[in-house]
């Protein structure tokens, strides 16, 4: 066994509740917008906002903690030694010359790593051992013994065996400890007042290497030892009988040996606290009595235990309390099992877990909304209002009323709370109405204006009118965020693609006077247009785009990922045209054919749909929209089967090419393309589409490009990362699932916003 290798860092010493947890990172989350899909975009109606929401207590718990303590990590906190700590060793180092007597001591040692190199600054001024501890216990260490009242000499010997504690894996310390001349200072300090702070090392190392209850009894007979002598308080005391206690708690953890059950081990606890009543560890054994009973799955016990200890300690209420590690560790223990606490009959005694478990079960609230009678009287008045408001309107059906609640932090969330009330209540126009209020207003975080927006659009979808949604769904002002126009964008393109009849289109685009969204409507039926190489729709689909307003939208200063898509679009016209008089142009067959691929364009029901319109939407119908003389109309789409994928469009242009003299550059070019087209899941998915194209057409492209063209076009290698073709089928429903992994990353919808590009709260 390792005897110098413990890590007494307070990262470990501090595995209290938040480390004994079921952690249900799904609790509370709903599903995720970043889900992996297929389509460009990803719409949710998730908001954060404190509003009904079943099943999401622990983002509604995240958010009254915002409110409330916004200096609480919430899951993020990371224990490191403070700047305090690490300077006080240095000091103690040079007051008892620790180094010096670490060169007299262990000079004949070589360093694992290097000679001597245990000798260099950086093994007294910070740990260089993955599992060695913390210099804030060195530190603590080093404090008590300089106060130990022991003998000079001793408390350097002490000292530096600490020490190697945290830095053992830097030398081999049982050649150290096995030396004539160590074990004659060993037998010197264990014969005087110095044993029970040696015995102290031992047993940390004992715990360290997971021997709990012989660490444990270890401990004890520290303890003893010393009140026997008549050292019945001070550091090595108060810290022994501490770290007996923490051992126990492992020891009934793990199920080694006898097993304490948690009214035995809170014996030991309640010793303690009564013992040293003003101890520094006072909180953490506590949090231990506490945590004791999750060891035995008595879960009620537990989060009664935990609510009862974070009500007492103020933690929540009192905003000027200070919070420190264990604090955190508490408050993530609680945010890991707000939604099963909230399902368990207890007594919350407070309004900070008390609201999100309401909000959450949305229906079965009456045990819990009788509870806001009996909150203590630091909670916030307006925590208490807004429990009270959420309690009627789920139990009676009173309308939520967010006057209340002005000049509050909880105003916005009042308003959203509005919105759900007036969408489920059929007053669409009186919903619009607030959502526009929040919008231009309040400037929630984007986030939370999507889901917002979104469920705008599902009131819509549900009574089957999603033009509604265009026309009278707006939000106009001149201080509409930029970022809300993208969103808009994002929606418009969903609803046009698959809800707008032909009528409907051409009345939404007659009403539209914003270049922006007016794109967005005609976008899904020109990628189909070009998709199905309809040349002449797709031009008089581009013929429809305002381009000179478009391109000078100030929104997509915002989505530098749009701007590009746009621009990308304004360059591919000219070759559009080209195909569109009939023209076998093999550039222009190559360039739309890249565009397509670039920009991950496919047969529109070919995307995986986001939940939002899938639940709606009874059936993909293929057609698309264009424009003729008479109007709108929807046209026929061709067959999947039929419909070429862009390597099979570059093939095409390849043949137009052969049937020139010569060899040229842009064939060149397009012979490069066509062999990257099969390198990597998401080339395959968007450049081939899944199409059996044979594995001897790579190479004879590679082999084409390589003996027919100058060096500088070469490629070193030609791919073909695609399943055995005898065991995919096109388009075949298992691969389709198993890629989707690799087409979100660039896909999804959030990653239009610049600043992310995952995180729409960019405002936050």
């Amino acid at each position: 066994m390792r005897h110098f290798g413990w890590q007494f860092s307070l990262s470990l010493v501090v595995m209290m509740l938040v480390n004994l947890l079921p952690h249900n990172v799904d609790a509370g989350g709903g599903p995720s917008c970043q889900q992996p899909i297929v389509s460009r975009y990803c719409s949710s109606t998730q908001i954060d906002l404190l509003t009904p929401q079943k099943g999401r207590a622990k983002v509604l718990l995240s958010q009254v903690l915002k409110i409330y303590r916004p200096e609480l990590s919430l899951g993020q906190m990371q224990w490191t030694d403070t700047e305090e700590n690490i300077d006080e060793v240095p000091v103690f180092h040079e007051q008892y010359k620790i180094p010096e007597l670490a060169g007299v001591e262990l000079g004949f040692l070589e360093g694992e790593k290097s000679e001597e190199k245990f000798l260099e600054d950086a093994f007294f001024v910070g740990p260089q051992c993955y599992a060695g501890g913390s210099f804030t216990n060195l530190a603590q260490y080093y404090r008590g013994l300089s106060i130990s009242g022991l003998d000079r000499e001793t408390v350097r010997y002490l000292a530096l065996l600490r020490l190697l504690l945290i830095q053992d894996c830097v030398l081999d310390t049982d050649a150290y400890m096995e030396s004539d001349k160590t074990k004659a200072h060993l037998k010197k300090i264990k014969e005087g007042e110095g044993k029970g702070w040696f015995d102290y090392i031992k047993a940390a190392a004992f715990y360290h290497d997971g021997f709990f209850p012989e660490a444990a009894d270890l401990f004890a007979n520290i303890a003893r030892e010393e009140n026997e002598a008549g050292r019945k308080s001070g550091w090595l005391v108060e810290t022994t009988r501490y770290m007996e206690v923490l051992s126990l708690f492992h020891k009934g953890r793990e199920g080694q040996d006898e097993v304490f059950l948690p009214t035995v081990f809170n014996s030991f606890t309640e010793a303690f606290v009564t013992d040293f009543p003003r101890s520094e560890y006072r909180k953490h054994v506590e949090d231990m009595a506490v945590g004791i009973w999750l060891h035995y799955d008595d879960r009620e016990r537990y989060y009664k235990e935990l609510i009862q200890r974070l009500t007492r300690s103020r933690i929540l209420s009192d905003r000027t309390a200070e919070i420190d590690y264990l604090d955190e560790l508490s408050i993530n223990a609680l945010m890991a099992n707000i939604q099963e606490l909230a399902d368990y009959p207890i007594e919350h005694g407070n309004g900070f877990t008390l609201l999100p478990a309401i909000l959450s079960k949305a229906g079965d609230v009456s045990r819990l909304c009788e509870q806001a009678k009996n909150l203590p009287q630091e909670t916030p008045a307006d925590l208490i209002s807004y429990i009270e408001m959420s309690c009627a309107y789920l139990l009676e059906g009173t309308t939520p009323d967010s006057s209340a609640f002005v000049d509050t932090p909880l105003f916005v969330h009042a308003k959203a709370f509005e919105v759900q009330a007036l969408i489920l209540s059929g007053k669409l126009k009186q919903e619009g109405d607030v959502i526009a209020e929040i919008a231009l207003g309040l400037e929630p975080p984007l986030k939370d204006l999507l889901g917002l927006r979104s469920l705008q659009l599902e009131a819509r979808l549900k009574l089957n009118v999603p033009e509604e949604f265009i026309a009278s769904d707006k939000i106009r002002g001149s201080n509409k965020p930029m970022e809300l126009s993208i969103m808009d964008a994002v929606l418009y393109e969903q609803v046009s693609r698959y809800f707008l009849s032909a009528k409907q289109l051409e009345e939404s685009l007659t009403g539209e006077d914003d270049a922006l969204l007016k794109f967005a409507l005609i976008r899904p039926h020109l990628d189909e247009a070009m998709i199905q190489e309809n040349w002449k729709a797709a031009e008089a689909l581009f013929s429809l785009v305002q381009w000179s307003d478009l391109l000078a939208i100030k929104a997509l200063d915002v989505s530098g990922k749009l701007s590009i898509e746009i621009s990308n679009y304004a360059e591919v016209i000219s070759n559009v045209t080209i195909l569109a008089r009939g023209e076998k142009d093999a550039k222009a067959l190559a360039d739309v054919a890249y565009f397509l691929y670039e920009n991950h364009i496919a047969p529109r029901c070919g995307y995986e749909r986001p939940s939002l319109i899938q639940e709606h939407l009874s059936s993909c119908d293929a057609g698309y929209i264009v424009p003729t003389d008479k109007g709108m109309v929807r046209a026929k789409s061709r067959n999947v089967k039929e419909i070429r994928a862009p390597i099979e469009m570059f093939a095409g242009a390849l043949d137009v090419y052969k049937g020139q003299e010569g060899f040229q550059a842009e064939e060149a070019r397009l012979l490069r393309v066509m062999i990257y087209c099969a390198k990597g899941a998401k080339n395959v998915a968007y450049c081939l589409r899944w199409k059996k194209i044979p594995k001897a057409s790579f190479k004879s492209w590679f082999e084409d490009l390589n003996l027919h063209y100058d060096k500088k076009e070469h490629v070193q290698y030609w791919f073909y990362d695609l399943p055995d073709n005898s065991t995919l089928s096109e388009a075949s429903d298992e691969f389709m699932e198993t890629e989707q992994q690799y087409w979100y990353d660039d896909d999804a919808y959030v990653g239009y916003l610049d600043g992310g590009p995952y995180s729409l709260d960019i405002n936050e």
